[in-house]
């Protein structure tokens, strides 16, 4: 085996992430209401999850998609009323997004659909395991995405 190979245990997490990355956006494209795609929805979750208003750019940069490509979705979002756009008062060059009322419905109404069975399968591990996956995921794609 070359020394360049990756290890067993490298590709059993990445085929796990892809695995479970494929199952949730199948789930997840199955609940959604009529006219929202999963690449919004996708945004919607992230700066609920945020909680904070966030740029533009720095969407597009989350995503790993071009400025172009994220305010095509913007666009999207903000004329279904699931997102707001407001101007930076400092710097008119600047916007800010956020999740509409609108917004926080969808994404209520999607988890809500999801929330029993992730009730289900997170409710057999202790907060502690969570948290402790959640950071070790987090600093995965911290690590990744400092290679772009």
């Amino acid at each position: 085996m070359s020394s360049l190979a990756p290890s067993p245990l490298a590709i059993q997490l990445f085929s796990e992430l892809l695995l479970l990355d494929q199952f949730l956006r199948n789930r997840i494209s199955k609940t959604l209401p009529e006219g929202v795609e999963l690449s919004q929805f996708l945004v919607l979750l992230h700066l609920a999850a945020s909680g904070n208003e966030i740029g533009p750019a720095r969407l597009a940069a989350s995503f790993n998609v071009t400025r172009g490509a994220m305010s095509n979705t913007l666009g999207r979002l903000e004329r279904n009323g699931q997102i707001t756009v407001r101007g930076d008062t400092v710097d008119a060059r600047r916007k800010f997004v956020s999740v509409s009322e609108q917004g926080q419905m969808t994404l209520d109404q999607v988890v809500g659909d999801l929330n029993p069975r992730l009730k289900e399968t997170l409710g057999k591990y202790a907060r502690s395991d969570i948290a402790q996956c959640l950071a070790l995921l987090g600093e995965l794609r911290e690590t990744l995405e400092s290679g772009r």
